[in-house]
């Protein structure tokens, strides 16, 4: 019966005259759930998997009455629903609320920008800018030099948003006491205040979190791939946009790692011990934990670099970002050239440059925005 019923299930209506009546019951209320199935706000590839799953279900029973059939349909229906319930529920919560605000911000090429809940923007020319939340939130201490106030409703759910562009950097004190480095390129999304329960933010870029401890109220911060729980540790989150992979390294303390969270069957969650990076491919929906040299991942918040045996585009990618530059290398010859040592991130790049040149026996070429090794 069940070589029969996957042929029924393949005909059109039309042409099921040699299908018995149980066969088409069956195969009617199939298509009934297929239809429901597309109507659900799912990604692809979760539609998919339930798809196949009460396909399944209805070969493995093919063999057994219509009732039995579709009761046992009626219980994919139920996990279908009640998956597509969650889903809709994680969209929703305060993960992707941060992430939605994120995306209504575009960086400038020029200043540092902090949004505020009342949707005020305030500019930060510095390169290095500090902020200091006091008041619950609604008093800011910007660079020791101005105070910017807002009004904050403990019953709302109200965000700042602080984007770095390329070339600056900032750190920010949240008002738990926790303190975060953000780098060039980076989008930080917060309460202006947390609530009793959680601490939350979300992050697009790259920032160092020295979260201030708490046993009753967790700290989150959620990437577009990643979220990352911790009571309070230090650790580097990297989630820019055109790196292939997102990662987490584990300074000290602990912090549980979730992947891939908004699937239905393929969530993945690993704890991680200190000088250890976890690296997220959404490509894969790989996770691969490794041990590092932590200080090589961390000391851009310091003002240099460390590599070894490292390919000069990766090195590249982050000058660019750091001196907001477009470096790149020129010649397929250079393809394969690495650099090891430590460079100092001063403001100037020009010492950077001569350093890596003198290094790899390499030459350069330089207008105002653009820098070509060969």
């Amino acid at each position: 019966m069940k070589r029969r019923l996957r042929k029924c299930q393949d005909q059109p209506e039309s042409e099921q005259a040699e299908c018995s009546e149980e066969e088409k019951k069956i195969v009617a209320h199939t298509r009934i759930l297929m239809k429901s199935l597309q109507e659900q706000s799912l990604p692809v590839s979760e539609k998919e998997a339930v798809r196949l799953r009460v396909e399944e279900t209805v070969r493995q029973k093919g063999e057994r009455s219509f009732s039995k059939v579709w009761l046992a349909m009626a219980a994919s229906v139920a996990l279908l629903l009640v998956a597509g319930s969650g889903y809709l529920l994680l969209r929703n919560n305060t993960g992707s609320a941060m992430q939605e605000a994120a995306s209504g911000l575009t960086p400038d090429t020029e200043e540092t920008r902090l949004q505020l809940a009342d949707k005020r923007i305030i500019h930060l020319p510095e390169q290095n800018s500090d902020l200091i939340y006091e008041e619950n939130g609604a008093r800011i201490q910007i660079d020791s030099a101005s105070v910017v106030e807002q009004q904050v409703a403990e019953a709302e759910q109200e965000f700042n948003t602080l984007v770095v562009p390329y070339g600056k950097r900032s750190t920010i004190t949240l008002v738990d006491g926790t303190k975060i480095w953000l780098n060039s390129g980076s989008k930080l999304v917060y309460p202006a205040q947390f609530d009793s329960k959680t601490r939350e933010v979300y992050l697009e870029g790259q920032a160092y979190f020295s979260v201030s401890h708490s046993d009753e109220v967790p700290f989150y911060v959620h990437t577009k791939n990643i979220k990352v729980q911790v009571l309070g540790t230090e650790f580097d989150v990297s989630a820019y946009e055109d790196d292939p992979q997102t990662s987490a390294v584990l300074v000290k303390g602990s912090i549980e790692l979730t992947a891939n969270q908004k699937s239905l069957f393929g969530s993945k969650k690993r704890k991680m011990t200190p000088g250890t990076m976890t690296a997220y491919d959404p490509a894969t929906s790989e996770l691969q934990t490794s041990g590092v040299n932590v200080e090589s991942y961390i000391s851009w918040k310091e003002g240099y670099l460390i590599f070894s045996k490292t390919p000069l585009a990766d090195i590249f990618k982050k000058l660019s970002r750091y001196y907001s530059t477009d470096i790149s290398l020129g010649s397929a010859k250079a393809q394969g050239v690495t650099f090891s040592g430590t460079l100092d991130l001063g403001e100037n790049i020009a010492p950077v440059l001569e350093s890596i040149a003198l290094t790899t026996s390499l030459t350069y070429q330089q207008t105002e925005r653009r820098v070509i090794f060969r």
